[in-house]
């Protein structure tokens, strides 16, 4: 792999800046800025802690959110952001089947496409990258994760319906020097995190980030003749600059990341040899997928004017993500090429009470995207028999756009935000997207939020529903072409109460109710035929999620935190066949899920323990009977983690448990006997499907944070 890599164009990128940025400190250590040298003078040594809690609820905005802090992410290994949710009320991450290792989050009841992701508030993993782009974002580059529920600032776009969730990545000007973290668990499966910082002049910092991925390790520990996890490699590397100029007040911020991954997952030869199953004549059912991935953006900001915090900012970001990958005898494939921009203006009126942003935004995307099905069997006049031979899907979509936000915080106890945005989509016209939030500050410890907005999105219904090709069924490939945009009502509210608990201390009781309610959704139905997958725009017909949601967080007595919360969902469609509509609950989402994290520090956090206890309700399983099939549910089920991690100032180690039960899902691929059948399907999945998973690793830092 490494000479490999020796001879690639991104490799010599990459050590090229290695060596700047090591040349840039060794600069910096012998004062080469022409500046004259500060006298220092020695004093004792002065030790200033300051600890964070893992997850810290909003308390002064108007919008619901929880943010997991650097704290947080290390409770778990949470090598990548599709692990960083396990000690989260609000979100929760499954696969999408049981073979590629693809993971989804779900937030208010709802997948996570239909909740913007942003990288410090710039869209992310969108289209393609959307399906595997969890495992593309190591937690050890970050510095937080903000999650917002429902709706959320029309600055960024009108994509967000349930929330956003917004990535923070390591500062260059406020981190270590260089950090590093070294990952491996008992099924062989290692990873590494590098980040590195340097000033290399006056005002302008430079940081790369670093992330690698090694699985080749075969594992099957249900006999079934398929890899339970897919062997991977995986690179990303990430180059950030920062420059600011405080007397002219000027900051901005730019970045180039590079990604590559491929993954060989489905049926191995050494599977079948472990388990003695005979390989003479046997035609395996293999999955390769390959991703690329090429971002760059810049963030600028300048202040204008004589008003202190009036300031305008500028935007743009671009991304090309290539796909290829087979899933038996399916193959599916495309380029995404995808340009941002916005520009605000940001001020007040006034006084710093009455706030405004105005700007303006452009988003276009260019997808070619290519599939096939070569699958033939006996019955033509079924869609589930017929072949579908390689069709091309691709569209381009642009949409211009206006907006406008205004904040209030000059009324007593009570704060305001309206926002509106116009966006004319080159595909549906007109989206009007208005929203407002608000929260009142009922005395000292009782806060109440409501929100109120609409959002929509652009359908990608194939790489959206790639885990369904690890599968027998037929793809109503037609119907994609008329899918129209989907838009959604939500409306939601929140009460938090803060109750002093004595020495300093204190506990929070919050409780949540989301509804989301669809104008138009994209249906994807499983259940009229078990052989085939339809995909058609729900209309006027009934189509919403219910989201009920509380937890308290307390520390009972110093170093020990106590976090608690239960989550409830209704999340209802209508599916029809042309002829009869049947309103039913969505089949694979839990209907509730309780959680429990214990942490316990000694002082100066130089041993940290901490244990998740999860309770995952029942999920109803797609009917194989068509519209009338009888309601089956899975079972509810547990999951435990653990953690002990050794602190010290430059070197921890970390030890832990996933799953420790091993509970998982005894068949989660219905008839692996026949993979080339025609009841063949690996997209049923409800619960873990490997069991326990024992981990170790080490984190090391050097230098002082900047």
């Amino acid at each position: 792999m490494l000479k490999k890599l020796k001879h690639s164009g991104s490799s010599r990128i990459v050590l090229l800046l290695v060596l700047s940025l090591g040349l840039a400190r060794l600069v910096r250590a012998q004062g080469a800025y022409g500046e004259d040298t500060l006298r220092s003078v020695a004093i004792d040594e002065v030790t200033v802690s300051s600890f964070r809690s893992g997850t810290i609820l909003s308390s002064l905005s108007p919008f619901k959110t929880e943010t997991i802090t650097a704290t947080g992410l290390k409770k778990m290994a949470c090598c990548n952001l599709s692990e960083s949710f396990e000690n989260s009320a609000s979100a929760t991450v499954g696969f999408t089947d049981a073979v590629s290792g693809a993971k989804q989050i779900q937030l208010l009841g709802l997948s996570g496409i239909y909740s913007q992701t942003l990288a410090e508030n710039i869209p992310t993993l969108r289209g393609l990258a959307a399906t595997y782009g969890l495992s593309y974002i190591p937690a050890a580059w970050l510095e937080s994760i903000q999650l917002s529920k429902g709706t959320s600032s029309v600055v960024n776009g009108y994509e967000s319906i349930t929330g956003q969730m917004n990535l923070e990545f390591k500062k260059p000007n406020f981190t270590e020097p260089l950090f590093v973290n070294l990952y491996v668990d008992d099924d062989l499966h290692y990873e590494g995190n590098v980040t590195a910082a340097a000033q290399v002049a006056k005002n302008l910092w430079a940081g790369l980030l670093l992330s690698g991925t090694l699985g080749a390790a075969v594992h099957d520990e249900n006999g079934d003749g398929f890899l339970d996890m897919p062997k991977m490699r995986y690179v990303n590397a990430y180059n950030r600059w920062f420059y600011l100029n405080d007397e002219k007040g000027i900051q901005s911020r730019t970045g180039v990341k590079l990604l590559y991954e491929d993954r060989k997952a489905g049926q191995d030869s050494l599977c079948h040899v472990q388990h003695g199953i005979p390989l003479d004549g046997v035609r395996l059912w293999e999955s390769l997928i390959t991703n690329k991935n090429f971002t760059a953006y810049n963030k600028t900001g300048f202040s204008v004017g004589d008003r202190e915090g009036q300031s305008i900012g500028l935007i743009n970001s671009f991304t090309r993500h290539e796909q290829r990958s087979s899933f038996g005898e399916k193959t599916f494939g495309g380029v995404q090429n995808s340009y941002y921009l916005n520009v605000l203006f940001s001020s007040f009126i006034g006084s710093t009470s009455h706030r405004y942003t105005a700007g303006a935004g452009f988003a276009y995307d260019a997808y070619d995207t290519e599939f096939a099905d070569a699958r033939l069997s006996g019955n033509p006049s079924s869609p589930a028999d017929v072949q579908t031979p390689h069709t091309e899907v691709g569209r381009v979509e642009a949409a211009p756009g206006v907006y406008g936000e205004y904040a209030n915080t000059s009324l007593a106890g009570l704060t305001l935000v309206a926002g509106l945005r116009a966006d004319y989509n080159s595909r549906f016209g007109w989206l009007l997207t208005p929203r407002l939030n608000a929260k009142y500050d009922l005395g000292r410890f009782v806060a109440l939020r409501a929100s109120a907005g609409r959002g929509f999105r652009s359908p990608n219904a194939l790489p959206e529903n790639i885990g369904l090709m690890a599968s027998s069924r037929a793809f109503d490939v037609a119907g994609i072409r008329d899918l129209g945009v989907e838009k959604a009502w939500v409306f939601g509210g929140n009460a938090t109460l803060t109750l002093p608990t004595g020495g300093g201390r204190q506990a929070k009781v919050s409780v949540d109710y989301y509804h989301t309610n669809f104008q138009n959704q994209t249906i994807v139905d499983t259940e009229r035929d078990r052989n085939a997958v339809f995909f058609y725009s729900s209309g006027g017909t009934e189509s919403y999620a219910n989201t009920w949601q509380a937890d308290v967080s307390a520390t009972l007595f110093k170093g020990f935190d106590v976090f608690a919360a239960f989550r409830y969902n209704t999340n209802v469609l209508t599916c029809t066949d042309g002829v009869r509509q049947v309103k039913t609950d969505k089949p694979l989402v839990s209907a509730y899920r309780g959680l429990v994290n214990l942490s316990y520090a000694t002082a100066l956090r130089r041993w940290v323990f901490d244990v998740t206890a999860q309770l995952n309700g029942p999920t109803r399983l797609p009917g194989l009977n068509g519209y009338d099939s009888e309601k089956i549910y899975s079972p509810a089920f547990p999951v435990y983690f653990a953690q002990v991690t050794r602190n010290s100032k430059r070197f921890d180690v970390y030890l832990g448990a996933e799953n420790m039960l091993g509970y998982r899902q005894a068949q989660p691929i219905r008839s692996w006997e026949n993979p080339f059948d025609r009841d063949f399907d690996a997209s049923m999945v409800w619960a873990p499907v490997s069991g326990a998973r024992i981990y170790g690793g080490v984190r090391l830092r050097i230098g002082k944070l900047y």
